[in-house]
């Protein structure tokens, strides 16, 4: 081998690597040369070169019956790096059947699985996803030092499905098992997969700020190393959204939404774009102003899933957006029938549980038996006892100190803004008592957010409801009285009551002098 074979810009870089090769080969040394193999490999798929990754992987087959099957298997694994799912699908499809009975079945059973354990997830099926990132993980046959990327990058799947359904136990689950992967090579894909685990986690148990710190890390090193496709950091981007949201900083949330609905589109994952919509949907909803328009887009929503049956799994997003906007509008029997028909997805159930005890907070022991092992936990809990008027003021303002006091520590601000404003009033007054500039921040927040509740209702004269303001931005449109009954869910008769004390109020006549009210009021 001679000098001028490996060229480096680094001085004695080229010696020192030729005399490595050089050493590995006198010692018959394959490992060396496996591993180079198996890191090559690697770093092709986690950055989207499938048709690299195939003809790198042929370099070391044979062309016995075993090594043109996982030939194949290299093929479907190219695939799913390129995107192409269906394809993907198609050869996992025939290899299973034609290795029935055979001993390299389970290598195709273990490379089946981590294909569909990633297509599952980008198209919604969650439950497939989980149980063939199980199947994986679980599998017999391993595949040498590819094997902790693998396994990290898995137990990374299943923690960000777990994430997005609130599922607590399997995340901390996830969190337990990627400390477990040996990694005595130092791989820093596998670090990367600890450190993505370890921020969703915090999201999870509500350390925003931590969360939003290593998340932020994750991205920008993935995304520096050109991960893409199935390996882009989607899940670090959303902890990170997430964390802006709970911030209350929302043009931010809003941009990191965006790029992430156009990474969406790029990496093919329909999930993750319809993430993102109804991402979007729920921060407008926390604005009365904005909910005729989320409505409006939650119908808009219904109709692209009866179009395409290829996107049922979706629909149980869209009922998550519309709940949020019936969780505004206080319509509890349709919120009831929302999480009913989606009594598996953890995250809903949980938000009609939130729900109910909005509505039956009046029992003080059974407040005072709520969790504060997390962060969220501890900051919920002493925001309820503090609207206990039977604890009395001093007692209410400690429990309320408690709970500003942790926000501060984890960056929550959005959990404080989203109470009444008989809550909103107490922070302010607080904030006047203690020293904090966080506070201070907090509390002009909330003063913002009382005056925003307070000017949307205001018309001169009696003021309308929340569901009058909802049907009146609706007037100015194209839709009938009976469509707009069914975009809102309201029967025929309400409806007619709405319209009645809506003209009524605004002392006009007829529609038309009611849309001209809503539209110099900036209602629409």
């Amino acid at each position: 081998m001679s000098n001028s074979s490996i060229q480096s810009p680094l001085p004695g870089f080229s010696s020192g690597a030729q005399k490595l090769i050089e050493n590995a080969i006198a010692k018959n040394d394959m490992e060396f040369f496996y591993k180079l193999y198996l890191a090559r490999l690697a770093e092709l798929s986690l950055t989207g070169k499938g048709k690299e990754f195939y003809q790198h992987a042929m370099s070391s087959i044979d062309d016995s019956p075993a090594g043109q099957i996982m030939a194949k298997g290299f093929e479907a694994l190219a695939n799913l790096i390129d995107l192409d799912f269906k394809k993907c699908i198609l050869i996992l499809d025939d290899l299973e059947k034609t290795t029935v009975g055979l001993e390299i079945n389970q290598w195709v059973l273990q490379i089946s699985n981590l294909c569909r354990a990633n297509i599952s997830f980008h198209n919604g099926s969650f439950q497939d996803s989980l149980e063939y990132a199980h199947a994986a993980i679980n599998s017999p046959i391993k595949s040498g030092s590819l094997d902790p990327i693998d396994q990290g990058r898995l137990i990374r799947l299943i923690c960000c499905i777990s994430l997005i359904l609130s599922d607590i136990d399997q995340i901390n689950k996830c969190a337990s098992d990627i400390l477990k992967i040996a990694n005595p090579d130092g791989l820093a894909e596998l670090n990367h997969a600890k450190s993505a685990i370890e921020s969703m986690r915090l999201l999870a148990s509500g350390d925003y700020r931590r969360a939003y710190e290593i998340a932020n890390s994750i991205v920008q090193i993935e995304e520096t190393e050109g991960r893409t496709g199935v390996s882009a950091p989607f899940d670090c981007r959303f902890v990170v959204t997430r964390c802006l949201y709970e911030f209350s900083l929302i043009p931010e949330a809003l941009e990191q939404l965006d790029i992430l609905r156009e990474q969406s589109i790029k990496n093919k994952s329909n999930f993750i774009f319809w993430l993102c919509e109804v991402g979007k949907l729920r921060i407008l909803s926390r604005n009365i102003n904005e909910l005729g328009q989320v409505s409006q887009k939650v119908e808009e929503l219904r109709e692209k899933l009866l179009l395409d049956p290829t996107l049922k799994n979706m629909a149980w997003l869209v009922d998550l957006a519309e709940i949020f906007v019936k969780n505004s509008t206080n319509e509890i029997a349709r919120v009831n029938s929302l999480v009913s028909r989606n009594h598996n997805i953890p995250y809903v159930k949980l938000l009609g549980r939130t729900r109910m005890k909005n509505f039956n907070f009046e029992d003080l022991n059974s407040v005072k038996a709520l969790p504060e092992a997390t962060s969220f936990e501890l900051i919920y809990k002493n925001i309820q006892l503090s609207k206990f008027k039977s604890e009395g003021g001093k007692k209410q303002r400690e429990y309320l100190t408690i709970a500003v006091q942790k926000g501060e520590e984890a960056g929550a601000r959005e959990i404080f803004l989203r109470q009444d404003n008989q809550t909103l009033e107490a922070i302010i007054n607080l904030s006047e008592k203690l020293n904090s500039q966080w506070l201070e921040s907090l509390s002009r927040s909330c003063i913002e957010r009382i005056k925003e509740r307070n000017t949307l209702v205001q018309f001169g004269g009696e003021q309308l409801t929340q569901r009058e303001i909802e049907v009146l931005k609706y007037l100015s449109t194209e839709k009938s009285v009976e469509q707009i009954g069914r975009t809102l869910h309201i029967s025929k008769n309400t409806m007619k009551t709405h319209l009645k004390n809506i003209y009524r109020k605004l002392e006009v006549q007829n529609r038309k002098e009611a849309s001209q009210i809503a539209k110099s009021k900036l209602l629409v």
